[in-house]
């Protein structure tokens, strides 16, 4: 069971997600999400839209790698976008 404890314990470079599916309808994924680093969460209803929220905490994870660590985006705009 080492690489099970290799999964738990590792940490991506640009951000780190625990993702959590409560549900299988229509073919898909519906669950909740957890961005690690900044703390923030997000539920989605398919697994198209939990790669899009993970892709989108990644480009912001890479644009403020060289800015100022002060400034904060978050995923709140992608929940607004659904609705």
């Amino acid at each position: 069971m080492e690489g099970k404890q290799e999964v738990f314990t590792g940490k991506g470079h640009l951000g780190t997600f625990t993702v959590q599916i409560q549900y299988r309808e229509n073919a898909t994924w519906q669950g909740k999400i957890l961005w690690v680093e900044e703390k923030q969460s997000s539920y989605f209803r398919s697994a198209l839209e939990l790669l899009k929220l993970m892709e989108s905490a990644l480009d912001q994870a890479e644009r403020r790698e060289g800015a100022d660590p002060k400034k904060k985006d978050d995923l709140s705009h992608l929940e607004e976008q659904r609705r």
